[in-house]
């Protein structure tokens, strides 16, 4: 059996193609993909930013955010993930060994020993020519490692609010468990993506007191569905000087918490890092551009005694609360799927 599938083989080109399906093993599965969510980081990937800065290589077949249900397990998978035919789930994008450091210490998103030098331990981001090949969403079918994270999924969970898992746990790690986030704190959310904009929904999950969220006008419509969602006051970054409005909101105390999630644009770690409090924390997460360097005020950070973390993905707690957020539903979270790419389309 073949399986069809969308290959990058360069910078911004794709191409269509087929793939063997491999047999599955007892400890394997193979998983029939639904929908695969859409990331800020598959542009990177797409636009060749990835490559350029080692991050993977091609050729890989994309998608990381799959969601789909299971067309053949083995006994021992079915088993240990306590799953079976038919069952929807999930995928966690990460690979990991269950053996070093910083699987045994809770980390395992960020182990690296799984797969070869130069093959990211991730779905999505694997080359083709590692293994049996078959590592992305963008295809017909998965072929599940053993070493495979997933989450079963209710039946009446709409398959377009499941999709949004990931940029769900995102902003509750990044915004709230990374930073320890407390009832009343004020946070700073740079960035109005998905990612952004699921940070908002958790930092009013955990009470913060007040959410304050940057864009740009072009994108006015996403500041609106911060607002919708639980942002206090919306800051246009391309027309507005962020840290001074982020001093007048706070009478001159900056933030507990800043988060910057913007792609590309050095300019959003200088705002973090001025507009936080004394004591406070900047988490910061969006990939900057290769030709961007940012200008980090070490003796702000000093002065300040400001926390510094960076967040390259989130684990399973982050997941397992995003289910449970997701399921509830109670802040609308469908708002945030705004289009289908059915399978083939231009």
């Amino acid at each position: 059996m073949k399986s069809r599938v969308m290959v990058q083989v360069a910078d911004r080109r794709i191409e269509p193609d087929e793939h063997e399906v491999p047999p599955v093993g007892p400890k394997e599965a193979l998983l029939r993909v639904e929908a695969c969510g859409l990331c800020g980081s598959d542009v990177d990937q797409y636009r060749g930013n990835f490559a350029a800065k080692g991050i993977m290589r091609y050729p890989v077949i994309p998608g990381h955010e799959p969601v789909g249900r299971i067309a053949e397990i083995g006994a021992e998978a079915a088993r240990s993930w306590g799953v079976g035919v038919g069952d929807r789930v999930a995928l966690e994008p990460h690979l990991s060994c269950g053996r070093c450091a910083l699987c045994l210490g809770g980390a395992y998103h960020n182990c690296r020993s799984l797969m070869p030098p130069g093959a990211p331990p991730c779905y999505g981001y694997t080359p083709r020519d590692v293994g049996h090949g078959l590592w992305g969403g963008y295809s017909e079918y998965i072929h599940l490692h053993e070493r495979t994270m997933l989450h079963k999924l209710p039946e009446s969970m709409p398959l377009a609010l499941a999709l949004l898992y990931q940029p769900i746990a995102a902003g509750i790690r990044w915004a709230v468990q990374v930073p320890r986030t407390a009832m009343g704190d004020t946070v700073l959310i740079l960035g109005h993506g998905q990612r952004g904009l699921g940070a908002v929904v958790a930092a009013r999950e955990a009470g913060a007191g007040t959410v304050i969220v940057t864009g740009t006008a072009r994108s006015a419509y996403k500041l609106r569905l911060a607002e919708a969602l639980g942002a206090d006051h919306t800051i246009e970054a391309d027309r507005e000087d962020v840290v001074e409005r982020v001093m007048a909101i706070t009478g001159g105390r900056g933030v507990d918490v800043a988060l910057d999630v913007v792609p590309g644009a050095a300019s959003a770690v200088e705002d973090a890092i001025a507009g936080t409090r004394i004591g406070g924390t900047v988490v910061l997460s969006g990939i900057k551009a290769k030709d961007q360097v940012v200008a980090l005020d070490v003796e702000a950070v000093i002065y300040k005694e400001l926390a510094l973390r960076g967040v390259y993905s989130q684990a399973r707690d982050a997941y397992v609360e995003a289910f449970r957020m997701l399921e509830e539903n109670k802040y609308r979270l469908e708002r945030l799927h705004t289009h289908d790419a059915p399978c083939g389309a231009k």
